[in-house]
């Protein structure tokens, strides 16, 4: 009998934190979509910018596909 109410317990349990989890993805949501928004935004501008110093639209897109916005090793200190 233990068991039975053990695994009802659990999950309960389970089903309030997704439920918990859901609320706080659901409240940050617009916050991820400005982010997604002003990545694309990134990316787009370290494309063109590529392409206005002379890598062709390929070369371009290859280096976006690998190093994204290029951010990242910046704030690493990296090169």
């Amino acid at each position: 009998m233990g068991d039975a109410a053990d695994d009802n317990l659990e999950r309960l349990m389970a089903k309030i934190e997704v439920e918990q989890g859901l609320l706080f993805l659901k409240g940050i949501l617009p916050q991820c979509m400005d982010l997604q928004n002003l990545m694309a935004k990134l990316m787009r501008n370290f494309y063109t910018s590529l392409c206005r110093e002379g890598f062709t639209e390929s070369q371009a897109l290859e280096i976006i596909k690998t190093h994204a916005t290029g951010l990242n090793a910046n704030l690493n200190g990296e090169f």
